[in-house]
């Protein structure tokens, strides 16, 4: 195996993997195109997804699936980081990568790149320009789409084109959106995290479609949900990720560690909540703001499911991902004095969920330099400091919450977790 030095490039991807499918495998080959024989590390989302959806399987199955896919080192992305809107979600894979020293690349998904050319990467670098400097015009256009309605990201989007038409409709694809707020944040720290775009290939990420081998992780999750397991080998989601990730899934559904369906749960659960809940309480949890407790309490006396409350809460102001992460924030606890604490700072710690022989090469070369900035911890009982303890805490109480969601809940599941190793 080749000895890693100080120089040699790095290769860093923030990633849900939920699961790791072949659109994962073709970015990390691409990836690998550009920069040979680097070493991949891999901020994982934790229990939540960004969508404000529970994981259809944990971190740790999600870190063996990145480990057996090529990646060498797995590290945890935070629930407070994870289960939030892009910006934050970018804010907490970026400070993660920059604060272990090593990371050098930052490769992510763009929805168009035209081969030999750099048109996505110089439209994204106008975009952070525009809001980096935020002029005059810019900021009354922002205002003034925000005071008709519209959420934030559509009142960004519309102040884009304002400047430069197309940016917005741009910026605002999936991919291009999370890419956006990624440069935004190296730009904003001055990291020296060099971006590698690498352009998406097959279903898009809101593509509920079997556009096999490259089908989207909702199509697949869909499908999984909607199948016995004993058919999923002959359906046309065994050609669209590696046989690794596929016997991951069945084992974990055989044990009962597979939150599929979980809708039903997470509604008795939310509407426990609701139950006891008044404006006034509702308004202690990090987000309710401009009268979104009221629209919750509003609605879920009428509501038959999670799906049905999320639906009547969807409005031009708050989209269903923006609502159901709303959701699983007030079901985790998370006060605004927490939140206010969370947020002034970058993720207060750096756990490691796995590593191959490579990943552990990497951390012990750089183990003196990560123990003078952000300390590297393998428990999240390990982690020193208020921020630290308050970030270990609100882990500790999502992945319970999953677990609640699950056939077959182990509660204590998240004290015991170790890093794996290959």
């Amino acid at each position: 195996m080749k000895t890693l030095n100080f120089t040699d490039p790095v290769i860093g991807i923030a990633a849900e993997y939920d699961p790791f499918h072949n659109g994962h495998a073709f970015h990390i080959t691409r990836a690998h195109d550009e920069l040979a024989e680097a070493p991949v590390v891999v901020v994982l989302s934790s229990s939540f997804t960004q969508r404000g959806l529970p994981a259809l399987v944990s971190k740790r199955t999600r870190t063996r699936m990145a480990l057996a896919g090529g990646v060498d080192l797995v590290l945890e992305l935070p629930f407070f980081w994870a289960c939030s809107a892009g910006p934050d979600f970018a804010r907490g894979a970026v400070d993660i990568f920059a604060a272990t020293g090593f990371v050098t690349h930052l490769a992510f998904g763009v929805e168009s790149l035209p081969p030999g050319t750099k048109t996505s990467i110089s439209a994204l670098h106008m975009a952070v320009d525009i809001l980096i400097h935020e002029s005059r015009a810019f900021k009354l256009n922002l205002k003034k789409a925000l005071n008709f309605g519209a959420s934030y990201p559509k009142a960004v989007a519309g102040a884009l084109d304002r400047e430069c038409p197309g940016l917005g409709a741009f910026t605002s694809a999936p991919n291009n959106s999370l890419a956006l707020s990624y440069l935004l944040r190296v730009r904003e720290k001055n990291y020296r995290l060099i971006p590698l775009p690498v352009a998406r290939e097959g279903a898009g990420h809101r593509d509920g479609g079997s556009n096999v081998p490259f089908a989207s992780g909702m199509a697949i999750r869909a499908a999984l949900a909607g199948s016995p397991p004993e058919t999923w080998g002959r359906l046309w989601v065994a050609d669209a990720m590696p046989r690794s990730s596929l016997a991951l899934l069945r084992e974990e559904e055989e044990h009962g560690r597979l939150c599929a369906g979980a809708g039903p749960l997470l509604w008795h659960l939310l509407r426990g909540l609701l139950a006891r809940s008044t404006p006034e309480s509702l308004r202690e949890c990090a987000g309710m703001d401009e009268g979104l407790e009221n629209l919750f309490l509003r609605h879920w006396t009428e509501a038959d499911s999670y799906e049905d409350f999320i639906g009547r809460c969807v409005c031009a102001r708050y989209t269903r991902n923006r609502l159901q992460r709303q959701a699983i924030r007030c079901l985790a606890g998370l006060s605004r004095a927490e939140d206010a604490a969370l947020t002034r700072f970058p993720p207060p710690y750096i756990r490691v969920l796995g590593f191959n022989e490579r990943g552990r090469t990497l951390l012990r070369a750089r183990k003196r330099t990560l123990e003078k900035t952000t300390p590297v911890i393998t428990r999240l009982a390990a982690a020193q400091g208020q921020t630290a303890r308050l970030a270990a805490e609100l882990e500790f109480r999502a992945s319970r919450l999953r677990e609640l969601l699950l056939p077959v809940p182990d509660l204590h599941h998240e004290q015991r977790a170790r890093p794996l190793t290959q």
